[in-house]
């Protein structure tokens, strides 16, 4: 009788929280895209930053270039969670039409887009190698977690929809880095990123009735990813650059709670691997010095699967036990400008 209770309590309360992203960039993703490197090579000649416009250098300290820039945007996310339950249980064995089964949580975020903001900073070292660090992160605004639980009950089947309103958000992205020019206008990228994900989820609802009011979550995502990539600059008029990791390492836990009419507490860890995926493109407006601005997109896709361990606690029954294919992804596009200051 403990073992029903326990899977019909976590079929109500175990809605876990999604990724988001930022800029993996981001997102998300998270993973999410790279932010932008605006300008970060100089061309064969050495002239300088954007040195297809006469005249302008870098900030000089001794024979290293510095420019640093801020970069504004607007992010599309997309960010959907499945967990898979898939338990099946027979709490009267001699009774086929009590056999209960649940299936595989999918959760989804809704209004999840939101503006964005960098700030940065790229050290010329020479004319084929910079340095390259930035952080960014996200303007915070409500937005809504979505899912759907299938259950049966012997010949019977439902799938009730809960929702949560997501709020505090916090969500930002440092990255660092190397870009290595050869040939042409081609370069080598490598680096590391680093992006903190957190968020609560509360007034929940089922079938757009209101729940339990007590019924809370707590999401909280570390992400990883050390990565290479490519680009090609066209300096002071475009460039292109792909970037990928298949080293995305994660950490952090989705914790579901209410304290009526019994306290209960349901956890899952995070600590799946993944993979990033991202693509950026930027054009540079051909303005007078000092100011240097850009128009930029990016698009990008992360994603962490894997086990996860689950812990459950409800009045006097408590429960460990371990899930396989847990998996959380994230898809984004996103564009916006930069402004460089070049002195």
């Amino acid at each position: 009788m403990k073992m029903v209770l326990f899977l019909l309590v976590a079929a109500l309360i175990a809605i876990p929280g999604n990724l988001l992203g930022q800029n993996l960039n981001a997102g998300t993703p998270s993973p999410s895209g790279l932010p932008s490197l605006p300008s970060i090579s100089r061309d064969s000649e050495g002239n300088g930053m954007l040195s297809g416009l006469p005249g302008i250098s870098g900030i000089k300290i001794g024979k290293v270039l510095v420019n640093p820039y801020v970069q504004i945007g607007y992010q599309f996310n997309g960010v959907n969670m499945s967990i898979p339950i898939n338990a099946e249980f027979d709490p009267f064995p001699n009774v086929p039409e009590a056999h209960l089964a649940l299936g595989t949580m999918d959760v989804a975020l809704k209004g999840f887009n939101f503006w964005t903001g960098a700030v940065g900073l790229n050290v010329i070292l020479s004319p084929s190698l910079t340095l390259f660090g930035s952080a960014s992160g996200f303007l915070q605004h409500s937005f809504t977690e979505v899912g759907k639980l299938p259950i049966s009950l012997g010949p019977l089947g439902f799938a009730p929809q809960i929702s949560y309103t997501g709020v505090n958000l916090e969500c930002w992205t440092m990255q660092c880095g190397v870009s290595a020019g050869f040939g042409s206008g081609y370069s080598l990228l490598l680096g590391s990123l680093w992006q903190y994900t957190s968020m609560n989820c509360e007034d929940k609802n089922i079938n757009s009735a209101p729940h339990n009011p007590t019924s809370r979550q707590d999401f909280l995502l570390k992400n990883w990813a050390p990565y290479i990539g490519f680009q090609y600059m066209q300096t002071g008029y475009y460039r292109a650059a792909f970037v990928y990791s298949p080293l995305l390492t994660s950490s952090g836990a989705i914790n579901c709670r209410t304290t009526t009419p019994v306290l209960s507490d349901l956890s899952y860890n995070l600590n799946q691997p993944g993979y990033l995926l991202s693509i950026t493109g930027e054009y540079f407006l051909p303005l007078p010095p000092p100011a240097t601005v850009s128009f930029w997109f990016t698009g990008a896709i992360s994603s962490i699967k894997g086990r996860t361990d689950i812990s459950f606690v409800s009045g006097n029954v408590s429960r460990n036990g371990v899930a396989s294919d847990l998996s959380l992804n994230e898809y984004s596009l996103g564009g916006g400008a930069s402004l460089g200051l070049i002195f």
